[in-house]
């Protein structure tokens, strides 16, 4: 009888739905300690994953919380980890956009999001893995949201995905 991991994952569901739920006020970074846990969890699964920064300029202030926005951040890319088949890389991207705003993208080069899906990632409850509570994406879209920005998903089957999270600039 496996009851600790059903323990855990009923925890972190209860956890998660206060989150998404509540949906907090707001006040870009990948912390060292995000890097490690998200190098830990390829190397968990076994898969040779190369994190690549693509950053467009040498400092960027905006308004976010920084412990939301690194749960999206840990959420997107963990995710990408998952899609993932042994060697890979996942691309870490930012700039800024023609109209002021910060994009970030998260792409992958995983296994894609089949498109009858696609409408449905960011839907509460909604998951396609066996230990998924369907919450992530969830609390992650309304975390970006809440700061004002939006989040988009492009993904081709066998190519990869790519998520784009623009936010505005302090004015």
């Amino acid at each position: 009888m496996r009851i600790a991991p059903t323990i855990t994952l009923t925890d972190e569901l209860a956890k998660q739905l206060k989150q998404w739920s509540r949906g907090r006020s707001t006040s870009v970074r990948l912390t060292q300690r995000a890097k490690i846990v998200l190098l830990a969890a390829a190397d968990e699964e076994n898969k040779d994953i190369a994190i690549i920064r693509d950053y467009h300029f040498d400092r960027m202030e905006t308004r976010i919380d920084p412990e939301k926005f690194q749960q999206v951040f840990l959420n997107l890319i963990f995710n990408a980890i998952q899609s993932i088949e042994g060697k890979g890389a996942i691309t870490i991207r930012a700039d800024l956009d023609e109209t002021d705003f910060l994009r970030i993208a998260i792409v992958d080069s995983g296994k894609g999001i089949p498109k009858d899906i696609m409408d449905k990632i960011f839907n509460p409850f909604f998951t396609t893995k066996e230990q998924g509570t369907g919450l992530g994406m969830a609390i992650s879209k309304k975390i970006v949201e809440a700061h004002g920005g939006s989040i988009d998903v492009a993904s081709e089957v066998g190519r990869g995905t790519e998520f784009s999270i623009i936010l505005p600039l302090p004015r």
